[in-house]
Formats: C-alpha cells, structure tokens, sequence
C-alpha cells in the first residue's frame, strides 16, 4: 500500500508502480499480490480512470519510463526500459494496481483490534457462554476449589460434583458458577482478536486488584467468595471491554483466576 499526501497524481503512480516493478525484476521481492495507492483525497480522476484499466496504466508506465522511472530506482545510475526488463515490464501484472478510498481504509481498520482503542465507540456484543452438562477438563481448579467452600459450609468431605447431589442449594449454586465461567470464557475469546494485545490480560488484573483487598476481610471460604464476586461484580475497570462486561462476566473472571491459581477461597 502506498500512502501518499493530498491527492495521487497519474505521473506519481507511474513512477511509484515503475519502482516496484524494477526492484521485483531485480529479484529483491516477489511481485506483490495487490498494490493500493492510498491519500486523503485519493487517485485524481485521470489516475482513477488509468488504475480501473490496466492495460492502459501498462501503456502509461511505459511511456513515462525512461524520464519518471529510469533515474530514480537506483541512486547514481539510470535503468532505461529495454532488454529483458522492457519484457518484463510488458508482461507484467498490472491488474495488481489499484486504489483504496478513504473510507475503505477507515473500514479495514474497523475490524482490526486497535479500532476501538484509537477512535473510540462501543465493542460489538460478545458472545454468550455454553455451558456443558459434563465439568470439562480445564475446569478442574477452580471448581475443586468451590468443592472446598462447599465442603466447609456442610462439614463434610466434597471429593466430586457428584457429591452434591444430596445438597441442591451446592449443587445448584457449582452450576451458577459455572455459567459465570463460561460466559467470562466466551467473553474473553469474543475480544481476544478484536483489542490490542493485552487487553483482556489488563481487564483480568484489574478485577484481580479490586477483589484482592476484601480477600482478606475474612477467613470463611463462603465469606471470601461471595465477597470477592460481590467487588469483582461492581468493579469498572479502566477499558474498553467495561461497557460490554456484565455482571456476570466479571464475576466469571474470578473463576478464571481461581482456575489460573491466582486466588483460591478456602485458607
């Protein structure tokens, strides 16, 4: 892509295409797939006309060769369109021209991960958590360590899930949690590709450093869960993910640092 200032001239791309063109006959890269002439006010009319016919630009570019083009690819030396280069040049691909408006730049970055951060506005919705019948594998932690809050409100071992199904207030409160998880999985992964690196590690540590503090308000490992997704679910950290976050999200966070062995409940 090549960004210019103001407008982009005919004579201009003539000799920008004709670098390009010289230095891949050279061998220094391969022919590019696309070249986009990129400026605010994008291709004057004579150059928009030129681009959308690429036999025309060929027939421009060659015309303008000698004078635009052979004395400014290589400082001190002037490459002349003949021999083996004025055949490539004529064989070349000139449908791998073209332009790009403003307004389909500013689209292209709309979908990268720094839109949001760079001009602001809401995130699209993330995604909702599905949450499977059966405990998975990678929620081992922290479901082991609701067990062990479980186990001391019954005063009773709590090895498994299975356990609980003598205790439905437990068990339906495991599946409650677990719905937190999930849809602070199903949030994380939703804006993973959509913010700038380190964005959804910044959000978990900001709700890490909210419930920190109240951890140590208590020792019951009730008390210290219901406290810290009490915080975790009023806190508004500093990003561009809060207005998407639920409540629920942010309490599903707490999980996954119980599950990353950041925090557990149980002293």
């Amino acid at each position: 892509m090549q960004a210019l200032r103001n407008d982009i001239g005919r004579l201009a791309a003539c000799e920008d295409a004709g670098k390009i063109i010289f230095h891949a006959f050279r061998g220094e890269f391969a022919p590019p797939r696309q070249c986009s002439f990129v400026a605010p006010r994008g291709p004057s009319t004579a150059l928009r006309k030129l681009l959308l016919n690429p036999d025309k630009f060929r027939d421009e570019v060659i015309a303008t060769w000698d004078v635009r083009v052979a004395p400014n690819v290589v400082e001190g030396e002037k490459h002349i369109l003949a021999g083996d280069l004025d055949a490539y040049v004529r064989n070349y691909d000139f449908t791998s021209f073209t332009f790009a408006t403003l307004e389909e730049v500013l689209d292209d970055h709309r979908k990268t991960a720094y839109w949001s951060s760079r001009f602001g506005g809401e995130l699209p919705f993330p995604n909702l958590g599905v949450t499977p019948d059966v405990i998975a594998p990678e929620e081992t932690v922290y479901v082991s360590k609701l067990l062990e809050v479980y186990a001391e409100e019954i005063g009773t071992p709590i090895e498994c899930a299975d356990d609980l199904s003598a205790h439905i207030e437990w068990r339906n409160d495991l599946q409650k949690q677990r719905v937190r998880f999930y849809d602070a999985e199903a949030f994380m992964a939703t804006y993973r590709d959509q913010t700038e690196p380190g964005t959804i590690e910044s959000f978990a540590d900001e709700i890490m450093d909210t419930i920190d503090p109240v951890l140590g308000t208590t020792s019951s490992a009730h008390d210290r869960l219901s406290t810290a997704l009490s915080a975790a679910g009023q806190a508004a950290p500093a990003s561009v993910l809060t207005p998407r976050a639920k409540i629920r999200v942010k309490q599903g966070v707490c999980h996954q640092l119980a599950n990353a062995d950041r925090i557990t409940w149980k002293l």
